[in-house]
C-alpha cells in the first residue's frame, strides 16, 4: 500500500456538506426533476438515494463513489485489493464488521487509521473504531464491489467471480438433497454453486455474487433463517431474493417466513415444477424490484 494518510479538515460533523442529489444534476448525470421524483421514491422505500440510484442502475458504483467522496470531502481509492496488507491491521476492523458496512482497513500511521469506505454516512461505526483502538479514522471512498473484492482476497483468501445473470446458490447440508437439486435447476440452464450450511454459503456469497439463495432451514453452524438475517444485515444483498427449503411448513411457519424476509418457500421433497415456477418468479422480481421511476 503506497497511498500516504493525509488528514481531512474538519471533521466530518463540522463540514456543510451538498446534497448528494445536487452533486448528480451539477454533473449532468440527473435532471433536478428526476432528483425531485427519486427522493420521494428512496423516501417510500425507506432507503438512502444513493443506494437507490445505484440498485436501479441510474449511476454506476464509480459515480457514486466519486458523489460521496464530494460530498465527504474525501479522497477516492481504487485498485487496492492488490496490496498486501498485515494481518494485525486487518484485525483492527474484524471481518463480521468489514463485511457488514463494507469498509476495509488500509492502513495505520502515527495514531491515525485509513479506512476504504463504500458509504461514509455511518459515522457512528467510525467514532466506534476510533474509541476501540484510540485510533483516528480517516476515510477514503470506494466502490462497493472494490471493498468486497479486498475482503474476498484478505479475509477470505478467495478472488470475486465473474458475476453470472443466472447463478444460483444453493444451500443444502444433505448432499443427495443438494444433488439433486442442483440437478433440476442446471437442467434449465441455470448456474448452480453450492454451499453446505449458511456459515459456508456466508463466506462464498461475496465471491460468487448469486442472482438467488436458495437455503434448507435447518442446517449445522448457521440455519436457513440465521443465514438470512446476517446477509439482509449487508447493503449489497438486501434485495437479493432468497427461497427457504422446508420439510414442514404448517401456516404459522409459512407466515413467518414470509415476514422475516424470504421471498418464497418450497417444501421437501423438492418437487421440480414447484422449485422451478418458485425460481422463475424469483428472477422476474428481481427484474423489476423498483420498477420504472423518473
Amino acid at each position: 500500500m503506497t497511498a500516504d494518510i493525509e488528514t481531512l479538515t474538519p471533521s466530518l460533523k463540522e463540514q456543510s456538506r451538498k446534497p448528494l442529489g445536487q452533486i448528480f444534476v451539477e454533473r449532468g448525470l440527473l435532471t433536478e426533476v428526476s432528483v425531485r421524483r427519486l427522493v420521494e421514491h428512496a423516501k417510500s422505500k425507506d432507503i438512502r438515494l444513493g443506494e437507490l440510484l445505484e440498485v436501479i442502475g441510474l449511476v454506476t458504483q464509480e459515480e457514486l463513489a466519486e458523489a460521496l467522496a464530494i460530498q465527504y470531502r474525501c479522497r477516492k481509492i481504487v485498485d487496492f485489493a492488490k496490496y498486501a496488507y498485515p494481518s494485525a491491521m486487518l484485525r483492527l476492523v474484524p471481518m463480521e464488521m468489514a463485511v457488514k458496512n463494507t469498509i476495509f482497513p488500509l492502513k495505520m500511521d502515527d495514531g491515525k487509521l485509513a479506512l476504504a469506505v463504500a458509504d461514509p454516512t455511518t459515522e457512528g461505526l467510525f467514532e466506534e473504531i476510533a474509541a476501540r483502538h484510540n485510533l483516528k479514522p480517516i476515510l477514503y471512498v470506494a466502490t462497493r464491489s472494490e471493498i468486497n473484492r479486498a475482503i474476498a482476497r484478505h479475509y477470505l483468501g478467495q478472488a470475486i467471480m465473474a458475476p453470472n445473470a443466472k447463478t444460483i446458490l444453493l444451500v443444502e447440508d444433505d448432499m443427495l438433497a443438494r444433488e439433486m437439486v442442483a440437478k433440476i435447476l442446471k437442467r434449465q440452464g441455470y448456474e448452480v454453486e453450492t454451499a453446505v450450511d449458511g456459515m459456508d454459503a456466508f463466506s462464498k456469497i461475496f465471491t460468487l455474487k448469486p442472482k438467488l439463495v436458495i437455503t434448507d432451514k435447518v442446517m449445522p453452524k448457521l440455519g436457513g433463517y440465521e443465514f438470512l438475517f446476517a446477509i439482509r444485515n449487508i447493503p449489497e444483498f438486501r434485495y437479493m431474493p432468497v427461497i427457504l427449503m422446508t420439510a414442514a411448513a404448517t401456516p404459522d411457519e409459512e407466515k413467518e417466513a414470509l415476514e422475516k424476509g424470504f421471498f418464497d418457500f418450497v417444501l421437501k421433497p423438492v418437487k421440480e415444477i414447484g422449485l422451478l415456477t418458485r425460481v422463475q418468479r424469483a428472477f422476474q422480481s428481481s427484474e423489476r424490484l423498483y420498477g420504472k421511476t423518473g
